[in-house]
């Protein structure tokens, strides 16, 4: 009865309990606060206090600045030059240096220089361009016989129904053989690189299976689709075409 009386007597504004180490907290209050590697206090501090702590503290590393010898700060110090091995130098055999170098460049790559519109491939084809167009202007209009430059062009050009490509592709794959390894290679016949014996499935890039290939699809017919879509997206743009120059 007499605990519960004491303990109903105790009327005081503050709940919360006994906080411990009071008369601690009371002696370390006139310390001083605790500072981080900047000189600034730790911990929360107002906005006021803080910019004409931040204030002092600028004006006492200016001061320290002020007040340290020019051998630490180099205040007042001449340049100090140096060539390529970092050896100490004059300044004229610097500055001699740095105009021999600066002439070496230009001289040594005057065709490379940087031009407006273009770099030196750009110009390349221009250039070009330029003779082949005026190679066509040069020939007649009415042509009975083609140039030798046109049959290249021909001979060059490769047809997917072609019956002789072929036998084309065999006979460069054999010479470059014969090249590679001499008159007993040439004489040996062309091995023929084994192809699938399966119809390879629609893609968007035409790219044929390898010989291991056993002619089952695995994947997910992406590219069926993919095809099928940009098919249907092919015709309905036509019929929309169509029923356009209907109505006309």
């Amino acid at each position: 009865g007499a605990g519960r009386g004491a303990r109903h007597d105790s009327d005081s504004d503050d709940l919360s309990p006994p906080r411990r180490g009071g008369a601690a907290a009371g002696d370390e209050a006139g310390e001083e606060p605790v500072k981080m590697s900047s000189g600034l206090r730790a911990g929360l501090v107002r906005g006021s206090d803080l910019k004409e702590e931040a204030a002092q503290v600028r004006e006492e590393r200016r001061a320290a600045v002020l007040a340290a010898p020019d051998e630490q700060t180099g205040r007042n110090a001449t340049t100090v030059y140096r060539n390529r091995e970092g050896l100490r130098i004059e300044r004229e055999e610097w500055v001699q240096q740095q105009q021999k170098k600066r002439k070496k460049k230009i001289s040594e790559y005057p065709e490379q220089e940087l031009e407006w519109g273009g770099g030196v491939k750009q110009k390349y084809s221009q250039e070009a361009e330029k003779a082949e167009v005026e190679r066509i202007a040069a020939q007649p209009f009415a042509r009975f016989q083609p140039d030798e430059k046109y049959m290249e062009e021909l001979k060059e050009r490769q047809d997917w129904n072609d019956p002789m490509r072929k036998f084309q592709e065999d006979g460069e794959d054999g010479a470059a053989q014969g090249s590679a390894g001499g008159p007993q290679a040439a004489a040996a016949p062309a091995k023929k690189k084994p192809k699938c014996p399966h119809a390879p499935w629609p893609n968007r890039f035409d790219i044929p299976p390898g010989y291991r290939w056993d002619g089952k699809v695995r994947g997910t017919n992406f590219e069926r689709k993919w095809l099928e879509t940009k098919n249907h997206r092919e015709f309905k743009q036509k019929e929309r075409w169509a029923w356009e120059m209907e109505e006309m």
